[in-house]
């Protein structure tokens, strides 16, 4: 089977990296987005402009110089490593001060030493533009106020199918929705990014799908607590069952302590990728859509320290019956 190097723990951990956090904030503070790439990462910054702009609901304006014909003119008057810079010069000439504050020009790199972007990535500092990179390695040179995430594969197809998911995280990281297959409409896109005009239950879609599952005690034995930090014991009796039922309806969530951030590596691994090592070891995997340390949006919670509320008074009972109080 094709290696994607555990393409779902990489884009977990990206999204959750200070790095990322960095670039996240320049994008939601932009309403002009400037998406360059070459290559296959070309078609990724393409396709990524597109739908930025498309699920933004008009906030945000992406663009990116993917024509043959504009890559070609350039380069054959200009030169290889100079042509990006000559687009975004074109492509900014009319822009004011404010207008230039308030755009990102994001790169698109595997190989992260790919000139002509790093040129482009310098001019738009230079003219006062938040600069920002996707590379899978980590780039040559220093450039002042580059906001910098490293992927860290080491295959091509890793990198450029990574890279256009974490554009699409962009989006709904700036309270925008993805949307589901068949609700991409104009309406569709308005209903989902609801702005407060109506009432509705659900935050997202996706809470009416999810189902989050407690790892410890639920899905994993863990007879000792935390022990050595690893994932020692067997899975719970039924456990598989269980897990497949919750699947074939919900997407299934299994949230745990053990994929905090701040939680040391045991054996070189960090919780999360002990965990899918563990599902797949017990071939558990299938079932699982993501590991997480957050809350997730979700139908409801299966966890063996839940307390269920009702009311104040019941909840206060229970907390004194089960001696917590």
């Amino acid at each position: 089977m094709l290696n994607f190097e555990n393409i779902g723990e990489r884009f977990v951990e990206v999204v959750h990296s200070d790095e990322w956090k960095a670039l996240q904030q320049k994008f939601n503070a932009s309403n002009d987005i400037y998406v360059l790439g070459h290559g296959g990462n070309l078609a990724v910054a393409d396709h990524a402009a597109v739908d930025i702009t498309r699920l933004s609901n008009g906030t945000k304006n992406a663009i990116c110089p993917s024509s043959a014909v504009v890559a070609t003119s350039l380069i054959n008057d200009t030169s290889f490593d100079q042509w990006m810079v000559s687009w975004l010069s074109s492509r900014t000439s009319t822009r004011t001060k404010t207008q230039m504050k308030n755009s990102l020009v994001l790169g698109v790199s595997s190989s992260g030493s790919s000139k002509d972007i790093l040129k482009a990535l310098q001019w738009a500092k230079d003219h006062g533009m938040k600069i920002a990179m996707i590379t899978s390695k980590d780039i040559p040179i220093e450039i002042s106020g580059l906001a910098k995430v490293v992927l860290g594969a080491e295959y091509y197809h890793t990198a450029e199918v990574l890279t256009l998911l974490l554009t699409y995280q962009l989006t709904h990281g700036s309270g925008h929705v993805c949307p589901p297959i068949g609700k991409n409409n104009p309406q569709d896109l308005e209903n989902l990014n609801w702005k407060g005009g109506k009432i509705r239950e659900h935050s997202y879609p996706d809470e009416t799908i999810n189902i989050g599952v407690d790892f410890d005690k639920v899905i994993h034995e863990c007879s000792k607590g935390y022990y050595d930090g690893t994932i020692y014991d067997p899975p719970v009796e039924g456990a598989r069952e269980l897990l497949q039922t919750l699947s074939d309806k919900y997407t299934v969530i299994l949230y745990t302590c053990k994929a905090r951030k701040d939680r040391g590596l045991v054996n070189g691994k960090t919780g999360v990728e002990l965990i899918w090592d563990w599902l797949r070891e017990n071939d558990l995997s299938q079932y699982v859509a993501k590991v997480t340390a957050e809350k997730p949006r979700a139908v409801c919670y299966i966890d063996d320290k839940a307390v269920r509320f009702e009311n104040t008074e019941q909840v206060l009972a229970d907390l004194k019956k089960y001696n917590i109080l």
